[in-house]
């Protein structure tokens, strides 16, 4: 009988998100953990709406130095990359930004950033910025320098995120991406009701466009602030019930631990426009189903008749077809 360790031990395990706040000087220790639960990808976030654009250069510059020479660790920008990482047992690590304003306005940025292996992007964190609309905000839709961000994300070979989009912004995302578009970490509002989750019509355009949604193991958006690996599964059930299992991924959004960051709690009580009051963020702790979970997770999938190509199309085969059509190589 096939167990979930092996199917864990024969596919790449890819996680579209770390929680990890994003900060020059920060202890990276912590993603061993992502290594020690089998996860052969992790993309790392280095910048967010509530930072200065310039926090992104910065935290970019000291994350690349940190890592460079980690013997367990190699930073990627391809798939070829991804899969010479996995033939030597070292984790891939990429990065992503969350939000349009490290870009500080200029469309130009984009094409930096991918070469500095920044491998994804979303346009609006919660609020709106210059390019988008955000989930916790009165969303307009795309504004024109949106719509040339994401012309030139599709030209640099940078996945498109909407993950923490306002609905119409993602919809209009969708609808001009000439590469497949992601939610990196978002879940079905069908099966949880919080504005960070995404309505089904959403989820079906994604998966039409080619794209793919990745679970968010954080417990407010998973159900009233749970961290069971069943509750997960049933955002990933409900996903691939409604789209089938090509469209579906994890993105744990999990915070590791750190030395010198704050919690989780203490960074979102400080901010509370990005996080409002009344939506679960005061939540004392925020609880958070880490990758660890991830040998349940899969057997609660085989439990539940899911058969070993579906489960490495969700664990990482997802994931790679995405970043084929948009990183290539």
């Amino acid at each position: 009988m096939t167990t979930a360790e092996d199917i864990l031990s024969r596919h790449l395990v890819w996680d579209t998100h770390s929680g990890m706040f994003p900060a020059a000087g920060a202890d990276l220790a912590g993603l061993a953990a992502y290594r020690r639960a089998g996860v052969g990808h992790v993309a790392l976030c280095v910048g967010f709406d509530a930072l200065p654009w310039s926090a992104a250069i910065e935290t970019l510059s000291d994350y690349r130095r940190a890592l460079r020479d980690d013997p367990d660790i190699a930073l990627v920008s391809t798939v070829a990359e991804v899969e010479a990482a996995r033939a030597a047992g070292r984790m891939a690590v990429s990065f992503d930004i969350e939000g349009a304003e490290a870009l500080n306005g200029d469309p130009g940025m984009v094409a930096v950033y991918r070469a500095l292996g920044v491998n994804q992007m979303l346009l609006a964190y919660n609020l709106n910025t210059l390019a988008a609309g955000g989930c916790h905000d009165f969303d307009d839709g795309l504004t024109p320098f949106g719509r040339q961000v994401v012309a030139e994300m599709n030209r640099a070979g940078m996945i498109v995120d909407a993950t923490h989009m306002g609905y119409r912004s993602a919809a209009e995302v969708l609808e001009i991406s000439a590469s497949p578009v992601i939610f990196s970490h978002s879940n079905p509002r069908a099966v949880w009701d919080h504005e960070r989750n995404i309505p089904d019509d959403l989820i079906r355009a994604c998966a039409d466009q080619g794209g793919v949604v990745g679970i968010n193991g954080i417990g407010i958006f998973l159900g009233p602030n749970v961290d069971d690996a069943e509750s997960f599964v049933r955002h990933i059930t409900h996903v691939a019930d409604l789209v089938g299992p090509d469209h579906v991924a994890l993105g744990f959004d999990w915070v590791p631990p750190s030395r010198n960051l704050p919690d989780l709690s203490e960074i979102v009580a400080q901010r509370p426009d990005f996080w409002p009051r009344g939506k679960g963020y005061d939540a004392k702790p925020i609880r958070m189903v880490a990758p660890s979970a991830l040998p349940q997770i899969v057997g609660l999938l085989i439990a539940r008749g899911w058969d070993e190509p579906a489960l490495a199309a969700l664990l990482g085969g997802n994931m790679m077809r995405v970043a084929r059509a948009s990183w290539g190589g």
